[in-house]
């Protein structure tokens, strides 16, 4: 029986956090204003916690930006698939588990046309067997009925297979519920607090996640 390995999308298999610095950069820097980019996600949160519409709005409060917030978001998703890249290791972790037989998918919240965009343009589409994006099939992570989809569709259970992220409420709380085991991605924040879901491993870059699968680690 092949095994399962999940991951999701974004700062997780692609950098789309240094992507959108990128982007607020540019930005900033066409309409001649001042600040800092990772200034501005440290201090409004937005990226992580805000719906894209408060991220935007924040973004032209926040550098005084004499544009529209709506227009922004447009030019933002047409502009992010170019800046994004796989982090390293991935195209050759995702190999490695397919050359062991390990069936592969990725798990994803978001908007179909725009998750989709972005695996296509960093070309992960080639190293998976599935993608499942919340948006198009009506569930979302942690919701359990996600990652049963993904099991189905790539034609292997989910016991004894892994779920690997960097958000511990939708990857880890999901994952576990799914009775996956989880690797949390925590790209240097704290450790899970009492109370948080907890992640079966910790690791720090996403490329450590092919050596935990495979029994390396």
């Amino acid at each position: 029986m092949p095994r399962l390995a999940l991951f999701d999308l974004d700062d997780t298999l692609i950098s789309s956090k240094d992507a959108f610095i990128a982007w607020i950069g540019e930005v900033v820097a066409a309409h001649g204003a001042g600040g800092d980019a990772r200034g501005f996600l440290e201090k409004e949160h937005v990226f992580w916690t805000g719906s894209p519409d408060d991220t935007f709005r924040g973004l032209v409060d926040y550098f005084a930006l004499p544009a529209d917030p709506a227009e922004l978001m447009h030019a933002y998703r047409g502009r992010m698939v170019e800046l994004l890249a796989p982090y390293p290791g991935v195209t050759d972790g995702l190999e490695a588990l397919r050359d062991a037989g390990w069936r592969i998918g990725i798990v994803t919240n978001g908007f179909g046309d725009f998750q989709n965009a972005k695996i296509d343009a960093v070309g992960l589409r080639a190293y998976v067997d599935v993608v499942c994006v919340s948006d198009v099939e009506g569930t979302w992570k942690p919701e359990a009925k996600i990652f049963e989809l993904a099991s189905d569709r790539a034609g292997a259970p989910l016991e004894g297979g892994w779920m690997v992220g960097d958000s511990l409420a939708a990857d880890i709380a999901g994952g576990n519920g799914a009775g996956l085991h989880t690797a949390w991605l925590h790209h240097g924040r704290p450790l899970p607090a009492a109370g948080d879901p907890q992640p079966d491993q910790v690791i720090e870059y996403t490329a450590e996640a092919f050596d935990l699968i495979l029994g390396r680690r």
